[in-house]
């Protein structure tokens, strides 16, 4: 027994079988809400069935009386909650983040089968993963849909809207390497070096096609393998955002997906090429370069958009052009964001204190970095075994 706001102990409700008219007897609970009303509330047929739906309806009554939501709150409807949730959610993250929540909410609602909260079964949230998983979707992504719709959940019942949330049992699906539809690998230094040499000749050759009317894209490369920057981090500055003098470029909140600005110091031959590029620009748009103006175009010399498909096309022909393997004998991808993977295994190879990696790449915490980011290939322990070895030989020749 508790007590409720209004100083009376309240009862777990007296349940009894009772007999009306023709039909079966039925047990019918008798109980006292939060506010201290009085209810008589017929339940089932079955005593195990009654038993189980007095459980779960005093215990949503005692939530509310412990101030952690409103047992009329599970009859809400799931839309309603959603649009709640999301004018609440706009005020505290990114419109890029807002737009991939909105958009897996409104995937999952429409294909569950509840309407209400109280309507909403693990069964079902486990089905709908099944269906993606089949589909050929990734587990992460999976979980993001999920991770969102448990969010809003979370949210209610914080909020006061809901006792409680119906899946606050459900865990993530695992994500670790053997989950993954593509595990991306890094680039190694020879790798970089040809990929850069293609991406050079690649331009040439398409310069002579389009009589100078093309924006070369080996500085976009270079860029994104040297700053480690996203892709819709870097292809999103602005020249406001470079600044040449102090060797620096800074990726505004409004674009990182921390929500977050951060500076990237540049290396000197970098800015050349960006300065380089400013140049290229004004003669492909036949204009004056504005501030404003982003930093990297696409070939035809408009802004590239946040998804494209141009992009990959783009750098599968650099990698085939450069005799690099897309997919190597183990499954794992190049693709662009591989490109990021790649200038934080860089720095690693390079000695780069991990906490600086971590900065670089805007992560909330080393351990992400270390876990997510830093790939070391077989060239790179064959490395470390012949340092090894070389120095195990000199200590040998000096003692002897």
């Amino acid at each position: 027994m508790i007590a409720s706001r209004l100083g009376r102990a309240l009862s777990a409700g007296s349940l009894k079988l009772k007999k009306r008219g023709a039909g079966p007897a039925r047990w019918v609970l008798a109980w006292t809400d939060a506010g201290g009303r009085r209810h008589r509330q017929a339940l089932s047929t079955d005593k195990r069935t009654a038993e189980r739906l007095r459980a779960k309806l005093i215990h949503q009554r005692d939530l509310e009386v412990a101030g952690l939501g409103a047992v009329e709150g599970q009859s809400m409807s799931l839309v309603e909650l959603r649009t709640s949730y999301l004018t609440d959610l706009k005020a505290r993250v990114g419109s890029k983040q807002l737009r991939s929540i909105t958009d897996a909410l409104v995937r999952m609602l429409q294909a569950l089968p509840a309407q209400r909260v109280r309507d909403l079964r693990m069964i079902d949230l486990m089905r709908y993963r099944t269906a993606r998983l089949g589909e050929g979707v990734a587990h992460r992504t999976v979980n993001v849909e999920t991770g969102a719709l448990r969010s809003m959940l979370r949210w209610a019942v914080m909020a006061g809207l809901i006792a409680e949330s119906p899946l606050a049992q459900l865990k993530p699906l695992p994500t670790g390497e053997r989950h993954q539809r593509h595990v991306r690998r890094a680039l190694s230094d020879n790798e970089i070096e040809r990929l850069l040499a293609a991406a050079r000749e690649d331009d040439a050759s398409c310069e002579v096609l389009s009589r100078g009317r093309r924006v070369p894209q080996a500085t976009l490369w270079l860029a994104l393998i040297e700053t480690g920057a996203r892709w819709g981090e870097l292809t999103s500055t602005t020249w406001a955002d470079l600044d040449a003098e102090r060797r620096a470029l800074t990726l505004r909140a409004s674009n990182t997906k921390s929500g977050r600005t951060r500076m990237i110091p540049l290396r000197q031959d970098l800015v050349v090429e960006l300065l380089a590029l400013r140049d290229i620009h004004q003669r492909v748009r036949m204009q004056l370069v504005r501030l404003g103006d982003h930093v990297f175009l696409s070939p035809d010399g408009s802004n590239w958009a946040t998804y494209t498909t141009n992009a990959r096309r783009l750098l599968r022909r650099t990698l085939d052009r450069a005799g690099i393997d897309r997919i190597n004998s183990a499954g794992h991808v190049i693709d662009v964001h591989a490109l990021r993977h790649t200038a934080l295994s860089r720095m690693a190879r390079r000695g780069v204190p991990l906490v600086i990696a971590q900065r670089i790449a805007g992560h909330s915490s080393p351990d992400i970095t270390s876990r997510h980011y830093v790939h070391v290939d077989l060239e790179d322990l064959r490395v470390g075994v012949e340092e090894c070895g070389r120095e195990k030989r000199g200590l040998m020749e000096r003692s002897a």
